[in-house]
């Protein structure tokens, strides 16, 4: 009994899920019935509005033609229009030909006519129906050609039609009207319009039932209720007054935009669902008004209702059936195989693949021989496995012993060489310290040198200075030499002249007797001055001599300062050698312990490696010894 639960859970929610399914699929077909019958009857509707239009096309090609042929008449017209408009259905409430300025004779030759003056001498012409539907004439003034129905035609060229609109006699009437312009050579000269009753359309929209319980509401481009089957006050309503709910999803702007809409909504007043069709019907070019059809919900899917319940039935019975038969037949049949089966699974789960099935499970030639077959080829390939496994598992951990002997000695190996690589980086750590010491002694060193030099340098220059300044006092001694020789010159002649002087002083008795006495002294003056200038010039040559020995002694110390620069050069260059070459000693010693830290690293990741090997080896091993115990839990076949 344990297996029929199951089996009789399965059958209820196949059921179930077809229940469902059905029911989804009969009322997607029903709302696709009520869309299509929609569609239909709005196509309907359409035929039946344009039957008046194309009379009055009839009329229009007759009027172009006339008036192509050159007739101009007005009563002529007159007289057309009264003919056709006695030939059409009481339907028709009204008929008007309007035509542009002067298209029908001059109109200022009618601008004081009784019937057209109004109109400022235009023709216009409209024929109507009073209650006893006898047909009676008038004529309009201007505002006829500023009303919509006749300037939506002139203006687009096209055939219009309005909205729905009420009489302006009882209030109570609906009209709308077709509007058809008059072209000739592609120019509109006028245009004709038929008004037509409203309730002209409630006949065939009355017919309209595509199911029991159906209703109908047709409304106009302006959202006006042009019909209602269930409320026929809701007629020149509009449906924001009366369906406000309808807002929540859009139907009049997507109606006036050509859109079909199908939706569900529960009616209050009802207490139960309905489905609501909506299909827009195109009556002139981009110009739609809305049909609506509703139909209960209980009435649409009543098909589906009873479909689900037949099957309802049938699942029931199915069950029932179910319930009483299959555990006869497992009594009688499956239990015996079932116990077969039984016993030798659990042989299998203690570990024993040795046995045979029985050849009499063996021979049935049904699913439970297949499975008695099954379970025989089962037990012949696991012994096959299990075999194959402990060889596999003995010769595996014979080898990870193996492997695990040889890690351990590489393990030994790679510590002694980590060893060593330590003791060698010690002695390179040294040496590079050492390295580095005279690396540094040799670079101050080198400073040291550089700074002498410097000095050396400076003092050069000073020397140099030195000599210059010698050079000029000694060129400035130069020039004072030759000054006091021609003071010395002058002081000379000064001397011989003031001889001459005293001599004419004495030739001239006592009129020169001053005289000689002012030359006397002025040669004493001479002597004296020439005599100051011979010191003077002894001096500064003295001063001369000794200034060419201190140049001539700070010449020979420029030389050797010179020749100490040079040195200095040559010893700095060499110290250049020397710290460049301790610095690349120190480089390459530095290069070295990076090879011996790397060496150093590596060493300790393989003795790191060689230590995961040795532990995976012996977790291989352990694995190894643990899959050969499993598998001398079964109990193999000789």
């Amino acid at each position: 009994m344990a297996i029929l639960v199951p089996l009789l859970i399965m059958l209820i929610i196949s059921n179930s899920i077809n229940i469902v399914y059905v029911k989804s699929a009969s009322k997607n077909l029903s709302h696709r019935v009520l869309e299509e019958s929609s569609k239909g009857e709005a196509a309907q509707l359409l035929s039946y509005m344009n039957e008046d239009l194309y009379s009055l096309v009839g009329l229009e090609r007759v009027i172009r033609g006339l008036y192509n042929d050159g007739t101009l008449s007005r009563p002529f017209y007159e007289r057309l229009l009264y003919s056709f408009f006695d030939e059409l259905p009481q339907k028709v409430n009204g008929l008007l030909i309007a035509f542009e300025p002067n298209m029908i004779g001059n109109d200022a030759d009618y601008t004081n006519s009784e019937k057209y003056g109004p109109a400022n001498g235009r023709f216009n012409y409209y024929l109507s129906r009073n209650n006893n539907f006898k047909i009676q004439a008038s004529y309009f003034d201007m505002k006829i050609f500023q009303n919509e129905s006749y300037t939506k035609a002139l203006s687009t060229g096209e055939t219009y039609i309005s909205d729905v609109y009420k009489s302006p006699v009882n209030d109570k009437d609906l009209f709308y009207t077709w509007s058809l312009p008059i072209k000739v050579s592609n120019k509109v000269i006028g245009v004709i319009c038929l008004e037509v009753f409203a309730n002209s359309l409630y006949d065939s929209l009355s017919k309209i039932k595509p199911f029991e319980g159906t209703t109908i509401t047709l409304f106009d481009n302006a959202g006006t209720i042009v019909y209602d089957s269930d409320k026929a006050d809701y007629i020149s309503k509009t449906l924001d007054e009366i369906y406000p709910y309808y807002n929540k999803h859009n139907v009049f702007n997507k109606i006036i935009s050509g859109e079909n809409l199908l939706f569900e909504n529960f009616s209050g007043t009802l207490k139960k669902f309905y489905t609501y069709s909506f299909t827009p019907v195109e009556i002139s070019k981009g110009k739609y008004w809305g049909l609506k059809i509703t139909a209960p919900n209980d009435v649409i899917l009543r098909e589906s209702n009873i479909i689900k319940n037949i099957m309802f039935i049938i699942s029931a019975l199915i069950v029932i059936i179910s319930a009483v038969i299959v555990p006869f037949i497992i009594k009688r049949k499956v239990t015996k195989l079932i116990g077969y089966t039984a016993r030798d699974i659990t042989k299998i789960s203690n570990g024993d693949i040795s046995f045979h099935i029985s050849k009499d499970f063996l021979q049935l030639n049904d699913e439970w021989g297949d499975i008695a077959r099954g379970l025989e080829n089962t037990l012949k390939n696991l012994g096959n496995v299990v075999s194959t496994v402990k060889k596999s598992a003995e010769q595996v951990s014979n080898a990870a012993n193996e492997v695990l002997v040889g890690n351990n000695d590489l393990s030994q190996r790679t510590e002694t060489q980590a060893s060593s690589l330590e003791e060698t980086a010690a002695s390179m750590n040294q040496m590079a310290s050492a390295i580095k010491e005279s690396a540094e002694g040799v670079s101050q060193s080198t400073s040291m040198v550089m700074d002498v030099k410097e000095c050396v340098n400076k003092a050069g220059v000073i020397i140099e200075d030195s000599v210059n300044k010698m050079d000029a006092v000694y060129e400035s001694s130069s020039k004072i030499m030759d000054i006091t020789k021609l003071i010395e010159g002058i002081a000379f002649q000064t001397n011989i002249l003031a001889l001459n002087a005293s001599v004419e002083a004495a030739r001239a008795g006592d009129q020169g007797r001053g005289f000689a006495v002012v030359a006397s002294e002025v040669r004493n003056l001479a002597q004296n001055t020439q005599e100051s200038v011979k010191n003077i010039t002894s001096l500064i040559t003295d001063s001369n001599n000794k200034i060419k020995l201190a140049a001539s002694s700070v010449q020979e110390s420029q030389t050797i300062f010179n020749e100490i620069l040079e040195k200095m050069d040559n010893v700095s260059n060499i110290m250049d050698k020397i710290n460049t070459a301790s610095q690349e000693q120190e480089k390459g010693i530095d290069q070295v312990n990076m090879a011996i830290d790397n060496m150093d690293s590596s060493v300790q990741k393989n003795a790191s490696l060689v230590s995961e090997a040795t532990s995976a080896s012996e977790s291989l091993l352990s694995e190894a010894n643990d899959l050969i115990k499993a598998i001398e839990y079964f109990k193999l076949k000789s």
